[in-house]
């Protein structure tokens, strides 16, 4: 299986749809390269920004601390 980086962290993930990132739970649509970065994308309910806004804030998509912050 390919590896690719999270859109949001850049943690290296499995390369399926929809398998949420260990660190700051984003899921991977395969569509992140194509959305606007403030478009929310309909799966992880917010945009890549508000996702990196929160991840700069040491929080996962969910609002909690995320695993690199453990």
């Amino acid at each position: 299986m390919e590896k690719i980086k999270c859109p949001i962290c850049g943690t290296l993930i499995d390369d399926d749809d929809y398998v949420p990132c260990p660190y700051c739970a984003w899921a991977y649509v395969g569509i992140e390269e194509i959305l606007d970065p403030n478009e929310r994308e309909a799966f992880n309910l917010m945009s890549v920004n508000e996702a990196k806004k929160l991840l700069a804030e040491g929080k996962d998509k969910w609002g909690n601390p995320s695993q690199k912050n453990k």
